[in-house]
């Protein structure tokens, strides 16, 4: 191996790290400012365990959960 073929896995290795940080980071992120995917119908909503919205923390509250 040259030099110039290890300086271009280097540039290489580095650049896959650096798309994978990104790309981890973006997905594994926290959405601090949540939006709600169904108009605040929350009877059918997927993610109504780990909502953090009023209207879901009244919802929860309130027991009219789906059994």
């Amino acid at each position: 191996m040259d030099r110039r073929e290890f300086i271009k896995n280097v540039a290489r290795g580095a650049i896959l790290v650096g798309l994978g940080l990104v790309a981890g980071t973006l997905l594994l992120r926290e959405n601090e400012d949540e939006k709600c995917d169904f108009d605040f119908i929350c009877n059918n909503c997927n993610k109504l365990s780990k909502c953090k919205l009023p209207e879901a923390v009244k919802f929860k509250e309130s027991g009219k959960l789906k059994k």
